[in-house]
Order: structure tokens, then C-alpha cells, then sequence
């Protein structure tokens, strides 16, 4: 099983997460670690590196926030140090949901490149289009 670590700024993580639970469940193999402005850069590497000692997973992706953050930096400094990781940014909650019941067959790279998949695809905008007002009339 792929281990998956979330994490970002401020609650982003466990928010993202009681998302998740409520959705699908609460799942094993998941965690969310939160950079409150509390937290050093020190503090969000000792818990990261002990989310992965809790998951104790063979390999893990780490879903983060923003691209260049410090979330992002250290997940990645984390991911090479340890191997067998990979590293996402500007995650949502779809690309996580669809992803959780893959990672007992797949790698955490074809994890990684089928979230990236997803995320994209799930990004959507309403497009609202005004009818003429002849046209509502003769549906009616």
C-alpha cells in the first residue's frame, strides 16, 4: 500500500482530510500535517518524518498546497532522502478521493502521474449562458 501524507499552510491538511472521511470513510494508510504558523520549518519536518514512520508505508506521496512552499520543500527534501516518494502540489479533494483505492495495486509514481490526471480533469467552471427571451418561450 501507498502511503499518503497531506499537508499544507494553516489547516489545510486535516481539512482536507475530514472531507475525505466524511466522504469515503476514515482510511488506513492516510495522515494530514498541518504548517500552523505555530510550527518552524523544523517542526513541519519532524512531523512529517514522523507521519511516515506512523504510516510505515514502502512508499508514500505527499500531497501538498502550494507549489514553493514550505510544506512542498520539505515534503520534497523528505522524498529524497527516503526514495520511493513522490510529491504533488495544488491538490484537491477529487484527485485524493479517486486515488485512495488504487494505491494497493500501483506504484506511488503511477499514483502520482493518475492524480495529476485526475486533478486536472476535475478542475471545472460553471459557464452560465443567458437564453433569448424567444427561445424560453417556445419551449413552453
Amino acid at each position: 500500500m501507498v502511503g499518503i501524507i497531506i499537508t499544507g499552510h494553516g489547516n489545510f491538511a486535516t481539512g482536507l482530510k475530514s472531507v475525505i472521511d466524511l466522504v469515503v470513510g476514515e482510511q488506513e494508510g492516510i495522515v494530514a500535517v498541518d504548517f500552523t504558523k505555530e510550527d518552524s520549518i523544523e517542526t513541519l519536518r519532524n512531523k512529517l518524518q514522523l507521519a511516515v514512520k506512523e504510516l510505515g508505508c514502502g512508499e508514500y506521496v505527499f500531497f501538498t498546497d502550494i507549489p514553493g512552499g514550505s510544506p512542498f520543500k520539505t515534503s520534497v527534501e523528505i522524498s529524497i532522502d527516503r526514495g520511493n516518494s513522490e510529491v504533488l502540489s495544488g491538490c484537491n479533494i477529487p484527485m485524493i478521493i479517486e486515488i485512495l483505492f488504487d494505491r494497493f495495486d500501483i506504484s506511488a509514481k503511477e499514483l502520482k502521474d493518475k492524480s495529476l490526471e485526475i486533478g486536472k480533469k476535475q478542475m471545472l467552471a460553471f459557464e452560465y449562458q443567458k437564453r433569448k427571451v424567444e427561445e424560453i418561450n417556445e419551449g413552453i
